[in-house]
């Protein structure tokens, strides 16, 4: 897809204002790289069906790539935005298309929020460069604050763009598209497809773990309608899910555990050896290559889909999943407690 020069004007203002991973950096640097990581994917698009049709396409592509569409078209019938994305393909030379940076106090989970005055505050923010982020990252260390880089294979422009499907959004293994790849793309083009029908500024807990919860009752459904729950495809994704349910909850009790250090009359010293030997042992528990720090940890509060009330009022709207986004829209930033609200719980919205 090719941008008109008046078209590349606009990418490069809207996406420093309404990308889901800016969060309004002083840095002129930051919103340069921005506008030009988003262009230069807006670039590089490729029709899929000219994809599908290239002689040189990975054959194990192919079957993927046929089922965008069908998955749109499901998305739309539960309720999700009907939207231009997905049309186009970009292929990456990297795992990743953004590096998440997240900043956290040190004794205590107070995340580091970055904000705009018209995109809103986020959580966490983003950068094209993998480099970029870790430099970014350095400077709040040195600051004495914790902090975590990781990569994203996929992000929302919210409904601003035209977003492509990214070659990061399918699960390789050494470069490799792997046979059973389906459920994971299914599901993350689903979680993408809520942050354009459904999004509060300022409420990046909310924005996550909603997205978390539909695609996931989204994409059981999705196999149950193409009749492919004995499928290698949908047992993989299974597999994968009860995995990564089960470095979540640990996770989950790692914040309950580290928060009661925090919140106890200890010294800070004595805090942070607990804090040490408790991150040391955690680290070898899971298997994480990176550090793990109050900074990763937050990360998972932020996208963790439960005590928020969701299933209550899905099981109110009688699984109805397009009552329940229909409910959801009339939500606003001013109906939680505060921004970032991690603690907030829906199950009597809308009585």
């Amino acid at each position: 897809m090719e941008l008109s020069i008046s078209n590349k004007i606009l990418a490069v203002v809207f996406v420093s204002l309404f990308s889901i991973f800016m969060s309004g950096c002083s840095s002129l640097y930051f919103f340069f790289q921005a506008g030009k990581g988003q262009l230069a994917l807006l670039n590089h698009g490729k029709a899929i069906e000219e994809v599908v049709k290239d002689p040189t396409t990975d054959p194990k592509l192919i079957p993927l790539l046929n089922r965008i569409g069908d998955m749109k078209i499901f998305g739309n019938q539960y309720g999700l935005k009907p939207t231009p994305n997905y049309t186009e393909y970009v292929k990456l030379d990297r795992d990743s298309v953004v590096y998440v940076v997240t900043v956290c106090d040190p004794l205590e989970f107070k995340v580091k929020i970055f904000s705009f005055p018209i995109a809103g505050s986020f959580n966490y923010i983003g950068w094209f460069k993998k480099e970029d982020a870790v430099d970014f990252a350095k400077k709040f260390q040195l600051e004495g604050l914790d902090i975590d880089v990781r990569g994203a294979s996929a992000y929302s422009t919210l409904g601003w763009f035209r977003d492509p499907l990214l070659s990061s959004m399918i699960p390789r293994v050494d470069g490799i598209i792997q046979s059973d790849a389906l459920g994971d793309l299914v599901n993350v083009v689903l979680h993408e497809s809520v942050h354009a029908t459904i999004y509060l500024k300022d409420q990046s807990y909310f924005n996550e773990s909603i997205a978390v919860f539909v695609a996931d009752q989204l994409t059981k459904k999705y196999f149950e309608s193409n009749q492919m729950l004995e499928s290698t495809e949908w047992k993989s994704y299974l597999d994968g899910k009860v995995r990564g349910d089960k470095i979540r909850k640990r996770m989950m009790k790692a914040y309950q555990d580290l928060k009661a250090f925090y919140d106890s009359s200890m010294s800070d010293s004595e805090k942070k050896e607990k804090k040490r030997v408790y991150l040391e042992s955690l680290q070898k528990e899971v298997g994480f290559k990176r550090p793990i720090s109050n900074a990763t940890i937050v990360q998972f509060q932020t996208y963790d889909d439960s005590d928020h009330g969701f299933q209550e009022l899905l099981d109110r709207e009688k699984g109805d999943l397009k009552s329940f986004l229909k409910t959801l829209s009339k939500l606003k930033s001013s109906d939680f407690k505060k921004p970032h609200d991690e603690k907030f719980n829906l199950s009597g919205f809308g009585k």
